[in-house]
């Protein structure tokens, strides 16, 4: 079996059972591991969800009686993420259920309802979930170039993560206007400028509580963030839910990547 490459994907296995109306600069994919959820999309409700796969900037809100999902964020313009756009085809979000057979969902349900489960098998149970969704729907991508200005601002941008990061100071870098800066970014990352830098920063931040036991204050701060409020507002705007539950409760939330 062919290694999916998760650098560009986040998720976690989860027991929160709602989550306010929000939306993401990514793709998400959830999937309940037990019972059927509802969610609002675009002002339109759906009821008795299996999962979906949901376009960026598309505002949503899910409920569910008991909560049990695996839930996965993924940049647009990774492999994964190109995959996702031919997926939607244009459409704000598929029910998972026109990808997945009524099998593969029961089997899903079957191996998350055993006792005991360790962190590498829902780490096994969540790659598996990625290759039944990718294995019929994978086709061999057009060949896309990517600007090596781009290519040099991303790199600085992800060096500079805990600097003060402004268009100005990245089109400097890579030796353009702001305004071409601005259009350029948008063009081949698919992402306004700031919502590039805010996504790259929160993960940042994510990352360095979980991997590296940072305290959620320090790490905010660290990151461009003018204190933890500061960041658990733009949080909540990203993922409809506190991020002080969701990290610091174990009992909801198992993350899967980033690894712990």
């Amino acid at each position: 079996m062919v290694n999916i490459d998760t650098t560009n994907v986040m998720c976690f296995y989860t027991d929160i059972s709602r989550v306010d109306v929000h939306y993401h600069s990514c793709y998400q994919i959830v999937v309940s591991t037990k019972f059927t959820y509802d969610s609002v999309i675009e002002n339109k409700q759906y009821k008795n969800l299996k999962g979906f796969i949901i376009d960026k900037y598309t505002r949503h809100s899910c409920t569910a009686p008991i909560g049990s999902f695996l839930v996965y964020y993924i940049e647009s313009k990774s492999f994964l993420g190109k995959q996702l756009k031919k997926i939607l085809n244009k459409e704000i979000f598929i029910d998972i259920e026109t990808i997945l057979s009524k099998e593969q969902l029961d089997k899903l349900e079957v191996d998350f309802s055993k006792p005991d489960l360790t962190t590498t098998d829902v780490k096994n149970l969540s790659d598996n979930l990625l290759y039944d969704i990718f294995s019929l729907s994978i086709k061999p991508l057009t060949k896309e170039s990517t600007d090596d200005r781009i290519i040099k601002a991303k790199e600085f941008i992800n060096q500079n993560l805990s600097e003060s990061l402004t268009l100005e100071k990245v089109a400097n870098h890579i030796h353009l206007s702001q305004e071409r800066t601005r259009h350029l970014f948008l063009e081949q990352v698919e992402l306004p400028f700031s919502q590039y830098v805010l996504w790259k920063r929160i993960k940042a931040v994510l990352t360095s509580v979980i991997q590296s036991k940072q305290t959620f204050f320090d790490a905010s701060l660290q990151y461009g963030f003018t204190d933890q409020s500061h960041f658990n507002r733009f949080f909540k705007r990203m993922f409809g839910i506190s991020a002080t539950v969701i990290l610091k409760n174990s009992r909801f939330v198992q993350f899967i990547y980033p690894e712990l």
